[in-house]
């Protein structure tokens, strides 16, 4: 028994055997979901794998606890600058006040109190970093003479009226803690490359660390919630006017974007089925085949994921669009299958040999459609990117099953005996225009082929040009509140944009000292020489095991005890009050003790306290493994441009020391390349696999010719409509152009098939015709529906493929069929055209 007929018995003769494999294939998918589900919403997986800069960016965002950072930003009109100064403290307390922050940057924490004493706390690390020279320059101020002649010259400014001296007095009376922290100094000043206040006064920023456990969609989520109600609350308690209140952040991203996921699976699925269904309905008038049809589409997603999740273990949220994009292109075998039996049926055959008539006629065709479709989607694995890579194999599973399903799951859910027929007005028009294009293909040929050329021509053309989006903005969610704090924050900040990160990974804390030592020499130097607007790095920070032994030594030459004996008469002399200089006497002691204890190497965390403002600078240079670092730098423009990108990398690392250069501008501008690559060598091997399928599928050279003559002007049509309705191509929607490529190839393929085994060209070409018409319609809406989606790289992708489909479909059914009818002999278009007299196997 041939294979059409096999699938005819069973689905008729064996239903209930049928049913039981569907039934146990079903429980087996449901407790694959129900027991492996896990979603990924890490948006650095979209991006593809093996770039350096992506590595670095995905290290930086697991690593540094800078990540959880939140920005906050009061906003206020001009007129009001002067309540926003008045609010701004009460703003930071409140802030401090909620059970989820662990601390507040509201301003440079050398200005405060708390922020002077938590920097003598670390003074003394800090003072036996030193160089050499400086540290001896330093504790030679500590003999007794040095220390009374110091606080004399103090007193005496301090009667002269400069209050310099004051600040001195409290905060480094000894005057050892200016010169251990001049080195920090430079990258202490985060005001001067992120400020906090912007010029006109009408904005200021307030950093605060979370205590959310992870950066996972969940817990930004959860924190997400306390902070919206905390945004509107803050007012309370405060009469002075409105002041906006913005928040952005890493936490504020991924929460927004995770949400939106969720929102567009709902959106996308429900708009793609009303759309594919709708199609459905107007071209067939039947519900239960609908019914059938969508219920045999939910079992082919059903079973791809399970797939997918036994191949992956973990899937990407970016995979939310398998199903609406699956929908719109497994609805295609269904309305090609249906409408072959459908015409079957009004022609007076039963249902099983309606059925086996169906797939035998287009087994074929729907075997290489679902074979090129598949191909186009598992090309997806080579962009490198681990979400795409799951979306390109999750729908290559899933057409594959709507192949297989569409031909026999689907036609359980036809009934046995068939309606009378229906007038069918858009059946009658497809073979008019059959029946007027195969007699007459030149009139037609004479208005699509100049058309498609001159889409062909401006598609080559560089004007308009088409518009190339490599901003961090074509990554982030339609509407967002974090990106539009941002924007605003860019905006009234320009000073602030993404500095360049350079990550440095060292065996030992020496190693990572002296690397970072030749990082900021070498920096500055190009800061002198105007390649890069600033920079800071961990150098001061990065303490050098060698370098504190060794000074250490050197304090074992100082007599504490006749440097504490002189600092004590010399503030009774000077008529100061000793209370006041309780810290320095703290200091002695610790400089006592580190020369004559063996001390191990101070760790920052341990050394600061939790509250204190000063761990803004610790957890921006220092990841969880403090042998993990990273230095900033803010270049003189943002980086947009391969040259920048060119310079940066060519001028920022230092001969020797191993640096991954990153950041959101630097890699998105890092990847413009491969996403050429992507649009040109990839489409061009899904362009030569299709043509070598052809050849092989039709054995003719002028359907051959026609075929790919179809692809060309429908992809260059596309790109045509791209320019000239302005949508930006962005790194991921570039993978449009293969996906068109593999799903547009099928309506020749399904067209020309039937053309060549045609008996009656009006009967057989117009009875696949319009199911192609009704797929191509059904695959438009399906990825047009993802144009609704808030995740810009679905939508992008969505509206791409949607014009590619389109321009397709349009070629096969104006240009490729008319084209195939000018290509054959006259006579045998005549002949075919003659009334078809039945089969005897059909009657």
């Amino acid at each position: 028994m041939r294979l059409h007929s096999l699938i005819a018995h069973l689905v008729t003769q064996r239903r209930g055997f049928v049913w039981s494999a569907i039934a146990l294939l079903c429980a087996a998918s449901v407790y694959i979901l129900v027991t492996r589900l896990k979603l990924d919403s890490e948006v650095l997986n979209l991006l593809p794998s093996g770039f350096e800069s992506v590595e670095g960016l995905k290290v930086y965002n697991r690593d540094f606890a800078q990540v959880r950072d939140l920005t906050f930003a009061l906003v206020c009109q001009p007129d009001d600058v002067d309540k926003l100064e008045e609010f701004g403290p009460q703003f930071a307390e409140k802030l401090r006040a909620q059970p989820w922050c662990t601390r507040v940057l509201s301003g440079a924490p050398i200005e405060t109190p708390e922020g002077i004493r938590d920097l003598q706390s670390i003074a003394l690390p800090l003072l036996l970093n030193l160089e050499p020279a400086a540290f001896d320059e330093t504790i030679s101020l500590l003999k007794p003479e040095k220390i009374a002649e110091r606080l004399h010259r103090l007193h005496s400014e301090l009667e002269a009226g400069s209050p310099r001296p004051q600040i001195e007095l409290g905060l480094d009376p000894l005057g050892v803690i200016a010169p251990a922290l001049k080195p920090f100094a430079s990258n202490a000043a985060i005001e001067e490359d992120q400020p906090l206040a912007s010029r006109d006064r009408t904005m200021r920023v307030f950093l605060t660390v979370t205590n959310q456990p992870t950066i996972g969609a969940i817990d930004c989520q959860k924190l997400m919630q306390e902070v919206k109600a905390f945004q509107a609350n803050a007012h309370e308690g405060w009469d002075g006017g409105p002041l906006q209140i913005l928040v952005t952040g890493r936490s504020a991203y991924v929460a927004e974007i995770s949400l939106s996921m969720r929102h567009d699976i709902v959106v996308t699925l429900l708009g793609s089925i009303f759309l594919v269904g709708g199609v459905f309905y107007i071209g067939f008038h039947r519900w239960l085949p609908l019914i059938g049809m969508g219920l045999t589409l939910l079992l082919c997603c059903l079973v791809a994921l399970a797939t997918g999740l036994l191949i992956f273990h973990q899937l990407n949220m970016v995979t939310i669009g398998f199903c609406a994009i699956l929908i719109g292109l497994g609805v295609d075998f269904a309305i090609l299958v249906f409408g072959r039996y459908q015409q079957a049926r009004d022609e007076g055959i039963d249902h099983q040999a309606a059925i086996s008539e169906a797939v035998k006629g287009l087994g074929k065709a729907i075997f290489f459609g679902a074979l090129t479709t598949a191909v186009g989607f598992m090309a997806l694995m080579l962009a490198g990117s681990q979400g795409f890579t799951q979306l390109g194999v999750l729908i290559a599973l899933g057409i594959s099953f709507a192949g297989i399903f569409m031909m026999t799951v689907f036609f359980l859910f036809l009934p046995r005996k068939s309606s009378a027929p229906r007038k069918d007005w858009m059946f009658a028009m497809v073979k008019n225009y059959v029946r007027w294009t195969v007699r007459r293909p030149a009139p037609m040929l004479w208005i699509s082929t100049p058309l498609l050329l001159i889409l062909t021509a401006i598609a080559f053309s560089p004007k308009p040009p088409i518009i190339f989006d490599v901003s961090t903005h074509s990554m982030e969610p339609k509407r967002s509140d974090a990106g539009y704090a941002l924007k605003t924050i860019m905006a009234k900040m320009p000073s602030r944009w993404e500095p360049v990160i350079g990550i440095v990974r060292t065996a030992d804390p020496q190693q990572s000292h002296d690397y970072w030592q030749k990082v900021a020499a070498h920096w500055n130097d190009l800061q002198v020489a105007g390649k890069i607007k600033s920079f800071s790095t961990p150098a001061a920070l990065a303490l050098s095991p060698r370098r504190l032994q060794t000074n250490r030594e050197k304090l074992r030459t100082i007599d504490f005890v006749a440097a504490r004996t002189a600092f004590d008469s010399a503030i009774a002399s000077e008529g100061f009050s000793r209370e006041t200089f309780d810290s320095a006497f703290v200091l002695l002691d610790q400089l006592n003790g580190a020369a004559t204890l063996p001390g191990e190497l101070p760790d920052w965390r341990t050394q600061l306290p939790q509250k204190s403002s000063w761990w803004f600078l610790v957890d921006r240079y220092f990841a969880h493994d403090p042998l993990l670092t990273t230095g900033f730098v803010t270049t003189n423009e943002p980086v947009a441009t391969q040259e920048q990108k060119e310079m940066l990398r060519r001028e920022l690392p230092v001969e020797g020391v191993p640096m991954v250069l990153s950041g959101w501008s630097f890699t998105l501008t890092d990847l413009v390349p491969w996403s050429h690559r992507q649009l040109i060598l990839i489409s061009a091997l899904m362009a030569v696999f299709d043509a070598t399928l052809l050849a092989l599928l039709y054995r003719d050279w002028r359907l051959w010719l026609i075929q790919v003559a179809t692809l060309t002007m429908a992809v260059c049509a596309m790109i045509a409509s791209m320019k000239l309705l302005q949508l930006p191509l962005n790194l991921l929607n570039v993978l449009a152009f293969r996906l068109v490529l593999a799903i547009g190839v099928d309506y020749g393929i399904y067209v020309l098939l039937v053309w060549q085994k045609a008996r009656q060209l009006d009967h057989d070409v117009a009875g696949v015709v319009k199911p192609v018409i009704l797929a191509g319609l059904t695959a438009i809406c399906g990825f047009g529906s993802l144009g609704i989606a808030n995740n810009p790289t679905l939508a992008g992708l969505g509206y791409a493929c949607a014009l590619g489909l389109f321009w397709s479909l349009a070629a096969t059914i104006f240009f490729t069929l008319p084209a195939a009818a000018a290509a054959e002999p006259r006579s045998w278009r005549e002949e075919s055209l003659k009334p078809r007299i039945p089969h005897p196997e059909n009657v």
